[in-house]
């Protein structure tokens, strides 16, 4: 019993760790380049991701974060959940699920992105960006999710 207790911790442990690679820094290479401040994203809309990169990595992680510029809290879990995005592509199309809350850039309810390197945990932040609310869309999707 006490095993099945000490395996059952572990193995949920492992799963919460796994979900992408925790960053570090610091990065040296290009910054995600959209979504910023002049372009603005859209629930239930495609967007297309896009980052500057030059570091020989083959995966990277994109992970969306929420709040002021200086304390944006990441999701726990990346926006392809469960796939790492081949990084040499320089892009990730993405619709954001409807149940996200809007929110404003240069205010405490934007959004921001994170694109993390998978082998090294080097990272770069996007600009803080705008998520728009689209009822047309989301009133038939609540539970969608991207």
């Amino acid at each position: 019993m006490l095993f099945t207790n000490i395996f059952t911790t572990a193995t949920l442990f492992l799963g919460l760790t796994s979900a992408y690679h925790q960053p570090v820094q610091p990065p040296s290479w290009g910054a995600l380049t959209r979504p910023d401040t002049a372009h603005p994203v859209t629930k239930g809309q495609p967007y297309r991701i896009t980052w500057d990169y030059k570091a020989p990595t083959k995966t990277v992680s994109l992970v969306l974060c929420r709040g002021p510029s200086n304390n944006c809290v990441s999701d726990p879990e990346p926006i392809e959940c469960g796939k790492s995005v081949d990084a040499k592509q320089g892009y990730l199309d993405w619709t954001p699920a409807c149940f996200l809350p809007p929110g404003q850039a240069n205010t405490n309810s934007g959004y921001g992105m994170l694109v993390i390197d998978d082998e090294t945990g080097e990272f770069q932040y996007s600009m803080q960006f705008t998520l728009l609310a689209n009822p047309a869309v989301c009133a038939s999707k609540q539970n969608f999710v991207a």
